[in-house]
């Protein structure tokens, strides 16, 4: 039998000291969560009414149409301490960060939920936080996140304490990108360019030794996802996946690809017969460090004693980048990709992570994932956006006066055009700066000159929407009981600019069909409530653009869901979109044409293996101009 009532509201003055005593006792609870991966896992207590007060995501999880019935409910993305952490700051509006990782994941927990006051005093703890060990993961978390602010001051730490940073250990742990970045920075505190180069081979080392952990531990069962429904009565029920994990997992060289020296990788006979395209494509980005290595600042002593005797470079490779060191006229052309850049880095003095705040403003060209090429301006023009960025004596036309911002100086700043030959706009380009939209028309020759900043406002204007639409070949419902994800990967023959895609409501079930005609007599709303994350990914899985949308919205009703900001794109390249439904009900699960032609535009779908579009017919148009 329950003991008496102890009367502990008597001793509670405010709403929170309630709140602690509700999560600590798990009184009056009636969910519990399942939290974390085993061996880990822990059960957590909660109460429906103040999480949905909360969050939207949780009010979807428990007062949405299709209820969450679940006992526990998993949360398997989110580490226990975080998600404690999380209740924390609902029940008592205390935010409990104690250390740089438990930020990071407390962040990604504010983000899924969608609290946007916790997010902002994780980066805020994050901010505080930099120091050059740590200033990579950091700046991976702000790109992840498209926490700008961050991802600059990350940036000038790194520039600021280069040695420091690629001589901590952590460095060989960071992701590829993120080392293709640091490389390719006009701006690094280093002694010369063997540093770098040293750097390189370390991170070289470290990455085939990861791969040979793993190429020794056991293999997961992976269960096949099952194939597309072909009965049109068919109803599908469709549990969460893992589709909308944040971070993906990195391959890394075989290790049998590495030279007697442990240096580099390099090809071997054995491999060479059956390549591993993941395999392949590792190895091409990590070549893809050295293409930025500027060896031409080097001696031609510097070079011959240092990276000549790598096996990261062959000795045809080598010997043609000696001949352009010892003469600028060299008749041996540079190996292709290599940097013909002669200008030694800029140097940043003092600042450090605990530095003053008026630290001097340098130029970054962040590199795509893709190749190592821009893959999306639009990104680079929204990631700099921020950047205080002087004015470039070699293009001038790149640099555009500072407009006021809040908290520091802003200009403008575009890509280069070349790359993007052939484009066209039926209007102009929108950026985001400081709550005004300002725009700068593309030709077919790229950037056209850029206006005076009292200028700009004369030439706004909107997209030309053009959808190409999938046609539906054979359509069936699907019961959404959780998180349903839904993702296709696509390619176009021309470029374009990105601007959203379209998706179709729920089917009402009978209960809100129900509701739905009361509420048609009464006058009131009808139709449903909708919440949903979408966002767009290049070939290596990082992020371009993204929105969450929640609105009214009628059933059986095709949606508009624009992103937050176009991305242009490029042909022939792979990409994907993907939607995260956090709305239970039925949704019209559709099979869809695969080569679609939207005006002149060839759309060719579903391209890779068969996992990389999943549920695809519930992404039914994309919305694009060009």
């Amino acid at each position: 039998m329950g003991s008496a009532p102890s009367d502990w509201q008597l001793g509670c003055m405010e709403m929170k000291q309630r709140g602690a005593h509700l999560l600590q006792s798990g009184q009056w609870s009636d969910c519990t969560f399942l939290v974390g991966t085993e061996p880990h896992q822990v059960v957590v207590s909660g109460h429906k009414l103040i999480l949905a007060m909360a969050s939207p995501v949780f009010e979807a999880m428990f007062y949405g149409g299709m209820a969450e019935r679940n006992d526990p409910i998993p949360i398997l993305d989110v580490q226990p301490e975080a998600f404690k952490a999380l209740l924390e700051y609902i029940y008592t509006d205390n935010i409990n960060i104690c250390s740089f990782d438990k930020a990071c994941e407390l962040c990604y927990g504010a983000k899924k939920y969608m609290l946007p006051h916790l997010v902002k005093e994780c980066t805020r703890y994050l901010w505080s936080d930099l120091y050059p060990r740590n200033a990579c993961r950091a700046y991976e978390f702000a790109r992840l996140f498209e926490e700008n602010v961050l991802m600059e001051k990350c940036l000038q730490i790194i520039s600021t304490n280069t040695k420091e940073v690629l001589n901590d250990s952590s460095f060989l742990e960071v992701e590829l990108n993120t080392v293709i970045t640091v490389f390719s920075l006009d701006h690094l505190n280093v002694d010369s360019e063997l540093d770098l180069f040293e750097a390189a081979v370390r991170y070289a080392k470290g990455h085939d030794k990861r791969n040979l952990e793993r190429s020794v531990s056991p293999v997961v069962d992976q269960r096949p996802s099952p194939g597309p429904s072909t009965s049109k009565d068919k109803v599908v029920n469709i549990e969460s996946s893992a589709e909308n994990s944040p971070v993906g997992a990195e391959g890394c060289a075989s290790a049998a690809d590495v030279g007697p020296a442990g240096d580099a990788p390099v090809t071997t006979a054995e491999n060479q017969q059956t390549p591993d395209k993941g395999d392949v494509k590792e190895k091409s980005k990590i070549r893809s460090i050295i293409e930025n290595i500027r060896f031409l600042t080097l001696t031609a002593q510097q070079f011959a004693e240092g990276p000549a005797r790598s096996s990261l470079l062959s000795e045809t490779e080598a010997f043609a980048v000696l001949m352009n060191i010892l003469s600028s006229n060299s008749a041996v052309p540079m190996p292709n990709g290599f940097s013909t850049n002669r200008v030694p880095r800029k140097q940043l003095i003092g600042g450090g992570a605990q530095g003053s705040s008026n630290m001097p403003t340098f130029t970054v060209d962040t590199p795509s994932p893709v190749g190592g090429e821009t893959a999306c301006p639009m990104e680079r023009m929204d990631r700099l956006e921020r950047l205080e960025r002087p004015a470039n004596p070699h293009n001038p036309a790149l640099a555009l006066p500072a407009i006021s911002h809040p908290h520091h100086a802003c200009p403008l700043s575009y890509p280069r055009p070349s790359r993007f030959d052939g484009m066209r706009l039926h209007s102009a380009v929108h950026v985001p700066v400081s709550g005004m939209n300002v725009s700068a028309p593309l030709t077919g020759l790229g950037l056209a000159a850029i206006e005076p900043m009292e200028r700009l406002g004369g030439i706004m204007g909107e997209f030309n929407k053009i959808y190409c639409q999938r046609a539906i070949l054979q359509q069936t419902d699907c019961l959404n009981t959780s998180v349903l994800d839904c993702s296709v990967t696509f390619m176009v023959d021309k470029n374009i600019c990105l601007l959203g895609v379209q998706v179709p409501t729920q089917a009402p079930s009978e209960e809100s069909a129900v509701q739905g005609l009361n509420s048609a007599v009464l006058g009131g709303p009808t139709g449903y409530s909708e919440l949903l994350y979408a966002h767009l990914l290049d070939a290596d899985g990082a992020r371009l653009t993204y929105t969450h949308y929640t609105s009214r919205v009628p059933y059986r009703h095709l949606l508009d869901i624009m992103f937050n900001r176009p991305v242009y794109i490029q042909r022939n390249k792979v990409y994907k979109v993907g939607i995260v439904f956090n709305k239970m009900g039925w949704y019209p699960l559709g099979t869809c044409a695969q080569q679609v032609a939207a005006e002149s535009v060839f759309f060719n779908f579903g391209i890779g293996q068969s996992s990389d579009s999943v549920r695809d017919g519930l992404i039914r148009s994309i919305i694009f101009s060009y």
